[in-house]
């Protein structure tokens, strides 16, 4: 009867000493490490009521305020706003941007 029994450890003890060493691999040795995006809003104005002119303000105003020499910019558009009409037509479109890098 031992011996039956022994035939099934070797493998078994085989399999947990594969799953120890995948698990040492695969978790990374700088674990502590936390990285943080600062996510700034950002509006770009147009008086002429062009959505592409607003939209280019607000990612040049994100642009210009990243740090750093290569200033690449993650953004997406969270509001789109505007104003239209009355006497004198008005035609304003605002849009803004959530901005991180």
């Amino acid at each position: 009867m031992l011996a039956h029994w022994r035939r099934f450890l070797v493998p078994i003890g085989l399999l947990v000493l594969a799953l120890a060493l995948a698990i040492l691999v695969a978790s990374p040795l700088d674990a502590g490490k936390v990285i943080t995006a600062r996510i700034t809003t950002f509006s770009g104005t147009s008086e002429d009521g062009s959505l592409q002119e607003a939209l280019d303000a607000a990612i040049h105003a994100a642009a210009g305020a990243a740090p750093g020499a290569d200033r690449q910019t993650v953004w997406r558009v969270t509001r789109i706003s505007g104003l239209s009409g009355g006497i004198k037509p008005a035609k304003r479109v605002v849009v803004t941007v959530e901005a991180h890098w």
